[in-house]
Order: structure tokens, then sequence, then C-alpha cells
């Protein structure tokens, strides 16, 4: 194994590749975010209102937790810097929500601690995307 990521990246150095998958995954996951407590707030039941379908929604909450682990990970071994602060309740409350969009069932109704836990962690994350796209 040459410690290289097989995702077609192949002539990337590592460090490359951690932070392009960090990238992905934490800033598609902070839109999500937005869109999914934009879609509670406005009180829609409809999932057309929803501006992402939920399987890309569950989809992207899972690579946001996977980001959040990568950039823990990376900082605490030296290979990455900066980036928001990341601790492992933070990790499980991406987890968690995951777990629940998970066992949602599109048409019922919302478990309520959804939009608790995408609040606090857009509270948390999500200025992070503005910090990092500000020339």
């Amino acid at each position: 194994m040459t410690g290289r990521e097989p995702d077609g990246d192949e002539d990337l150095p590592p460090t490359i590749n951690r932070l392009m998958r960090w990238g992905d995954g934490f800033f598609e996951g902070i839109v999500c975010l937005e869109a999914l407590l934009c879609w509670i707030k406005s009180g829609s039941s409809s999932l057309e209102d929803l501006a992402v379908d939920p399987s890309t929604l569950s989809s992207r909450i899972e690579a946001f937790e996977g980001a959040l682990s990568e950039l823990q990970e990376g900082v605490a071994s030296g290979e990455m810097e900066g980036g928001p602060p990341v601790d492992d309740s933070d990790i499980a409350q991406a987890h968690r929500l995951k777990t629940l969009l998970n066992t949602w069932i599109p048409g019922s109704g919302l478990p309520s601690e959804i939009e608790a836990i995408a609040e606090q962690l857009l509270t948390k994350f999500g200025d992070e995307q503005e910090r990092t796209s500000d020339p």
C-alpha cells in the first residue's frame, strides 16, 4: 500500500486528499444543515419544499460527521492546522443527527430533536464557511 487514497487522485499526497475529503464533507454538510433548518422553520411538511432530497441529506450529514472526525484526527496528528475546534461531543451530535435522519420516514413527522441538533451544529460550525471563503 502506498498511503495514497484510491479515489482517483492518486497523484495527490495523502494530506491533500484528507483536506479535500474534509472540505467536501464539511461544506456540503453545512449547506444541508442550513437547508434542513430553513425547511423546518418554514413549517412546510412538503418534501418538495426541502432543498435537498432526504437520501442526499442523510448521506451529506454522514459525510459531515466524517469531516468532523477527519479534522479532529488531522489536527491531533499535526497533519492539519486551523479550522473550527472539534471535540467528541460534536462528532456524537453529528452521528445522532445522521441516525435520526436515517430512521426518519420521509412524509412522517420529523423528530423534534433534529432541529435542536442541527441548530447546535450550525451555530458552532456554520460561520466557518464564511471565514474560509473570504478573501
